[in-house]
C-alpha cells in the first residue's frame, strides 16, 4: 500500500484536490454573494467531490503511466525513488492505470451529463490522453512537456470555475439579466495562470536534475537542447517576471489599503522566488537543483494558500 501511494504521488493529489475546494468556496462562493446573497453553487456537495476525484484519479494514472515509461531513466536520474519493479510489477501498474483512468472518466462524464453539459468531460478526456503521450513522447521534446504539464496544471482550478460559473449563468442569468462575474472569471483565470507559470518553472527545474539520465536515453528537453546555463538564464527570467506581474498586484493592494494582501504576497512569494533564482543561479549539484524545485512547488502551494486571505476580504 506504502509504494502504491508513493506511486500516485499522494501528497500532490492531495494538493490538487486542495486547491479545487479552495478555489469552490474561497473563492467562487464568497463572489457570488458579493452578487447576491441568494446565490447558491449549483454543483451538489456530491457532484463537486465526483469532480474533484474524477481530476484526483486522472492524475494519479499520469504519475503511474509515466513511472512506468520511465523505469530506464529513473535508474539513472532517482534510483532511491523508484516504485515499479521495486514495490509493484509493470503489469500491475499498467492494470491500475487502465482501471483508474476508466472510472475516472465515466465519474467525469456521469457529473458533465447530471447537469446538462456532457460536453465537459472532453476536460477529462483530453487530460487522459494528454497525459498518455507526454509519458511516451511529450516529455523528451524541446519544452513540449513542460508546457502541457504546465497547461494542464492551470486546468485544475480553472475546471472549477468553468463547472461552477457555467452553472450560475445557466440558473440565474434567466433571473437577473444584471448578473456579472467577470471579477470571478478574472481571479480564476489569474489563478490558472499562476498555476501555469510555477509548474513551467518547476518543470524545467525538473529537468535541470534528471539532465544526465535525460541525456543518456536520447531526451531532448530544454537543458540538452540549450544547456544547464542558458536553463538557468531561462528559469530566472520566467521567476522574475512572476515576481513583476505579483508586484503589480502588490501595487493595487496598496491602492486599495489591503496591507494584509501586501504583506502576504511579499513573505510567501515575493522571498521564495528571491531564493529560487539564487539557488538556481548558483546551483552546482543535483541537490541544488532539488531544493529549487521544492521551493517551486511551495510557491505554488503558498499562492493557492492565498484564498483564504481573499475570503476574508470578501467576507468584510
Amino acid at each position: 500500500m506504502i509504494a502504491f501511494l508513493r506511486l500516485i504521488r499522494i501528497q500532490n493529489l492531495l494538493i490538487i484536490a486542495f486547491t479545487q475546494y479552495m478555489v469552490r468556496f474561497c473563492l467562487i462562493l464568497p463572489f457570488i454573494k458579493v452578487e447576491s446573497p441568494y446565490y447558491e453553487l449549483q454543483l451538489s456537495e456530491l457532484q463537486f467531490f465526483l469532480l474533484v476525484l474524477s481530476t484526483v484519479m486522472i492524475a494519479a494514472a499520469g504519475y503511474i503511466i509515466n513511472d512506468y515509461f520511465d523505469v530506464k531513466i529513473d535508474k539513472v536520474n532517482k534510483p532511491e525513488r523508484m516504485v515499479i519493479d521495486k514495490g509493484i510489477k509493470r503489469r500491475v501498474a499498467m492494470g491500475a492505470h487502465s482501471v483508474i483512468n476508466v472510472v475516472a472518466l465515466l465519474i467525469a462524464l456521469g457529473v458533465s451529463y447530471s447537469i446538462g453539459y456532457w460536453k465537459l468531460a472532453l476536460i477529462h478526456f483530453i487530460c487522459t490522453a494528454g497525459l498518455w503521450f507526454y509519458s511516451t513522447s511529450f516529455k523528451r521534446q524541446f519544452l513540449i512537456g513542460n508546457i502541457v504539464i504546465a497547461l494542464f496544471t492551470a486546468l485544475v482550478p480553472l475546471t472549477v470555475g468553468i463547472y461552477e460559473l457555467l452553472l450560475i449563468y445557466k440558473n440565474y442569468l434567466p433571473l437577473d439579466e444584471s448578473l456579472n462575474l467577470g471579477f470571478a472569471w478574472r481571479w480564476v483565470i489569474g489563478i490558472s495562470f499562476f498555476a501555469f507559470v510555477t509548474t513551467l518553472l518547476r518543470e524545467i527545474i525538473k529537468d535541470m536534475e534528471d539532465y544526465e539520465g535525460d541525456l543518456e536515453y536520447g531526451c531532448y528537453t530544454l537543458p540538452i537542447a540549450l544547456g544547464i546555463k542558458t536553463s538557468k538564464v531561462i528559469v530566472s527570467f520566467i521567476a522574475v517576471f512572476t515576481m513583476a506581474a505579483i508586484g503589480i498586484i502588490q501595487y493595487q493592494n496598496l491602492k486599495l489599503q489591503d496591507p494584509i494582501s501586501f504583506f502576504y504576497f511579499l513573505i510567501a512569494i515575493q522571498v521564495p522566488l528571491v531564493f529560487l533564482i539564487y539557488r538556481i543561479s548558483t546551483a552546482s549539484e543535483k541537490k541544488h537543483f532539488k531544493t529549487a524545485g521544492n521551493t517551486a512547488k511551495l510557491v505554488m502551494f503558498l499562492g493557492v494558500c492565498y484564498l483564504f486571505v481573499a475570503y476574508y476580504y470578501l467576507h468584510k
